[in-house]
Order: structure tokens, then C-alpha cells, then sequence
């Protein structure tokens, strides 16, 4: 199958599951949202789902899905925005083999492809990191590649990332997928160990050195990051590198020129 129509938007991946991934792709949303931008969001496949009641149905629909719909504002079908979902929290792979219910690929890509005809940019959130199988012949990477945006690849920042990143933009690299920056991410307090401390100070321009991808926000941690208004801070307030002092800066730069 060919890969779905090019859209603007950004494929948002990460070094491990719960490195933040949705607090990322949320503040994208309520970014695009805030400055008028007609945004869609997709979680393609998740597990851990909760029970939704449509009439006389019903579908499971990740929590995850919920807070990118608020982030966005948008009342998309739930089946376009969380094709996937399982109510076991496992991994996708694992979940779909105790329910009995192959992952396909073909539906996501469909589902991608009538969001992009909806909106003008996509936020989409993968489910743990690039290497996670759907499949045993599928992973997120190759979910990624179909659906053709760029990656945006968000990481702790405490010890061990720089080998957990440093690996992701190797099998990112390797399968031929396009990453256009990395965001670390302060999903927790600061630490009270001196040492873990300054693992979290340092990693980020550890990183910049040790990587051609650019490093393209640190978040910090905010205490209060489910309202639509801490989730555009957050999204506002990124520190970039080479000359963008604010992540609204930065991303009008990606939306007038992509």
C-alpha cells in the first residue's frame, strides 16, 4: 500500500513509554488550536481503555485519545481518532493476542487519511517507543513510515536517556524515518538526589553534542498540566535552539513554511 497523502504535522514518538509523549502532543494541539489552526490528533493504537457508549454500542477509547481531543477542541469520530484500542493495559502485540484481535494497518492508514482531509495538521501519538510490535512482522516504525510525518522524538531527562535516545535515532535512522527533533521532557519533580539532579542538567547539551538531530524544546515540569491553558504554556514556552527563543516562534516558523 502507498503511504498516505503528505500533511503537515508531526508524528510524536518516544524513548520509552511514559516519557510524557502525551503531554507533547497535547501541548501541540492546544498550540495550533489557540493560534486558530484548524488541527486534528490521532492515537492510532493504545491499550488500557475505557468503556465508551455509542447508543447501542460501544467502543473502547484510551485516556490518552480523550485529553488530545480536549487539547484540540475537535469532535472527530472516535474510530478515525482511536482506531485501536484494547482494554488490557499491555503492550499492543499482547493486548490484540489476548483479545483475539490482529492489529491491521490498512484501517489506520484509512482512518490518517480522513482526518488529513479534515484538518490542516495532524498531531498523531504513538504508543511506547519506534521498535514496539503491533504485529510480529509490525511495529510503530513501520506504522510511522506509512503514515509519512515527521518525527518528533520526546525523552526523559534523567540518567539513562542519552543511550534510550541515542538508540531511537539509530533504529529511526536505520528505517529510514525522518526526525525532526528531539523534546526532553520533565514528566516528574526534580529529583532530591544531588547527582540525579545534574544528570537532568547536563543530559540535554550532552545530547546536543552527541547528535546531529536538533534538540528542539526541554519541558518543564508543570504541576498543572491538564488544562487547555497549561498544555498551550507548556507548548508556548518550550526553550529551543538556533535562534528561536519561544516554541510559538519556532513552530509559526514549521507551519508558514512546510
Amino acid at each position: 500500500m502507498r503511504r498516505a497523502t503528505r500533511v503537515r504535522g508531526f508524528f510524536i514518538t518516544g524513548t520509552d513509554t511514559g516519557v510524557g509523549k502525551t503531554v507533547v502532543a497535547c501541548a501541540l494541539a492546544a498550540w495550533y488550536r489557540h493560534r486558530g489552526y484548524d488541527v486534528g490528533v490521532m492515537k492510532p493504537v493504545a491499550t488500557g481503555g475505557r468503556w465508551l457508549r455509542e447508543g447501542s454500542a460501544g467502543r473502547w477509547i484510551s485516556d490518552d485519545a480523550r485529553q488530545l481531543v480536549r487539547a484540540a477542541g475537535v469532535s472527530d469520530p472516535w474510530s478515525l481518532v482511536n482506531p485501536v484500542c484494547f482494554q488490557e493495559p499491555l503492550a499492543p502485540f499482547t493486548a490484540a493476542l489476548r483479545a483475539r484481535t490482529p492489529i491491521q494497518l490498512r484501517p489506520i492508514v484509512d482512518a490518517f487519511r480522513r482526518l488529513a482531509a479534515r484538518h490542516d495538521v495532524l498531531i498523531v501519538e504513538g504508543v511506547g517507543g519506534l521498535l514496539v510490535p503491533l504485529t510480529p512482522t509490525v511495529t510503530v516504525a513501520d506504522l510511522a513510515r506509512r503514515l509519512g510525518l515527521p518525527l518528533l522524538v520526546v525523552a526523559r531527562p534523567g540518567l539513562g536517556t542519552l543511550n534510550h535516545t541515542l538508540l531511537t535515532l539509530h533504529g529511526a535512522k536505520t528505517l529510514g524515518l525522518a526526525v525532526h527533533g528531539i523534546v526532553v521532557n520533565h514528566a516528574q519533580k526534580p529529583p532530591q538526589d544531588a547527582m540525579a539532579r545534574l544528570a537532568q542538567q547536563t543530559n540535554s547539551s550532552i545530547l546536543r553534542r552527541l547528535t546531529r538531530v536538533p534538540l528542539v524544546g526541554v519541558v518543564p515540569f508543570h504541576a498543572r498540566r491538564g488544562s487547555h491553558e497549561s498544555l498551550h504554556q507548556t507548548g508556548s514556552r518550550l526553550t529551543l535552539r538556533g535562534g528561536y527563543d519561544t516554541f510559538s516562534t519556532f513552530l509559526r516558523s514549521i507551519v508558514d513554511h512546510a
